[in-house]
C-alpha cells in the first residue's frame, strides 16, 4: 500500500475510535515551495536543512532548484512554516529554525494569496530577502516591495481551515 493510503487508513482508524494523531495533523498541511518574487534578482527559495544541529540557526536561501529536499516545507493551519520538527521562528532578531511548539507567538505567520506578503503575527513585519539575496529578512510590510512577496506553491488556503 502506498504511504499515503496507509496514512488515510490510519487517520480513518483514528478519526472512528475518536484518536487525534498526529499523522491525522500532519495529513492536514499543505506543502509547498516558498519562492521569493523580486524580478531584480536571482530567484530563491527557502532553503534549510532541519536536522537538530541547525536549530537555533538562521534560516537559509539558495537558489530555486524544484527538487524538493530542503525547499519543501509545509504552511500549517496553525500558521506555521515547517519542515520536520523546525519552523521558522521571528523574536526579533534573525529569522531562525526552531523546535516547533504550536503555540503560535514567534512562529506565527500569516500569507496573503493577493499581496503575496508572508507576515509575522506578531507586529507589522514581513518577511522578506535583503538587497543581496542572500539572507532572510524582516521589515515593515509593504505590498510594493517585491524582496517581500512570495509564492508558496499548492498553497490552498480552504486546505488550512
Amino acid at each position: 500500500m502506498p504511504i499515503h493510503g496507509y496514512i488515510s487508513t490510519l487517520n480513518n482508524v483514528n478519526v472512528q475510535l475518536g484518536w487525534i494523531s498526529l499523522i491525522y495533523e500532519v495529513d492536514r498541511v499543505e506543502k509547498a515551495m516558498i519562492r521569493n518574487m523580486d524580478k531584480h534578482g536571482t530567484r530563491v527559495c527557502l532553503d534549510s536543512p532541519a536536522k537538530r544541529s541547525d536549530l537555533h540557526r538562521p534560516a537559509g536561501l539558495y537558489p530555486c532548484h524544484h527538487q524538493g529536499g530542503n525547499q519543501y516545507w509545509m504552511f500549517s493551519k496553525n500558521g506555521e512554516i515547517r519542515r520536520d520538527e523546525a519552523c521558522l521562528d521571528y523574536s526579533g532578531q534573525d529569522v531562525i529554525l526552531y523546535p516547533c511548539h504550536g503555540g503560535k507567538g514567534n512562529q506565527y505567520w500569516q500569507y496573503d494569496p493577493n499581496s503575496k506578503l508572508l507576515k509575522h503575527m506578531s507586529g507589522e513585519k514581513c518577511l522578506a530577502v535583503n538587497q543581496q539575496h542572500s539572507k532572510l529578512v524582516m521589515e515593515y510590510c509593504d505590498r510594493n516591495n517585491d524582496r517581500q512577496k512570495w509564492l508558496l506553491e499548492n498553497y490552498d488556503a480552504r486546505k488550512l481551515s
